[in-house]
């Protein structure tokens, strides 16, 4: 981290974590290295949470093309398994009890929304928002340590669904009801999947 953000008025006990282990099928290229106004998607992520958080990390098998970005990267304990196995690294290499887990195609992270999800009450292994069409966004979530058993679980049987997990442990699904007074909850969620996504956030931008 730098001093480019001060520790007054960070989020205590969670760090924000990347996972940038996507294949970017869809997309054809790195979708996380494109760029808006410059500056490569990921490392407007990074300096979202760098205000937020503490620690920042990126989940990744290929550090040495987020170089330039301050923070630690750290590998996929288990490669080749998806998500789950990011969210997996990201709760065993991070310094705090807690991550918020963001994808590397979401540059339109809601500071508001992020501090409010951290901020819900109660013991839970995940705190997960839902859309406006009731699905949850595993990849725009809060988790704690304590869930670990069960994402190895998880992984030991193959089950590589983030989603499936949450019948397994304490989760606080966040309705939408209760964030869509949150001016900008919606694009938070955004991301980048295919060409015409990417253009269609680059000209919003």
């Amino acid at each position: 981290m730098t001093d480019e953000y001060p520790d007054s008025d960070k989020i205590e006990g969670v760090t924000g974590a990347i996972l940038a282990g996507g294949t970017s099928s869809r997309m054809g290229s790195d979708k996380s290295l494109l760029t808006l106004d410059g500056i490569a998607i990921i490392e407007v992520i990074y300096h979202k949470l760098a205000t937020l958080f503490r620690e920042v990390i990126i989940v990744t098998n290929n550090p040495e093309a987020y170089a330039f970005i301050p923070c630690r990267k750290v590998p996929d304990i288990l490669p080749g398994e998806g998500s789950i196995a990011g969210l997996h690294s990201a709760l065993l290499h991070s310094t705090t009890p807690k991550v918020f887990v963001v994808a590397c195609d979401m540059p339109m992270l809601n500071p508001v929304l992020l501090r409010h999800l951290c901020r819900i009450e109660g013991e839970w292994d995940a705190v997960v928002p839902m859309t406006e069409a009731g699905y949850p966004e595993p990849l725009h979530a809060l988790y704690a340590r304590s869930a670990l058993n069960e994402i190895e679980t998880a992984l030991k049987r193959g089950n590589k669904s983030i989603r499936l997990l949450y019948d397994r442990i304490r989760t606080r699904k966040v309705s939408w009801d209760e964030i869509e007074g949150i001016k900008g909850a919606v694009d938070s969620f955004r991301n980048i999947n295919t060409p015409q996504e990417y253009e269609k956030i680059r000209s919003n931008h």
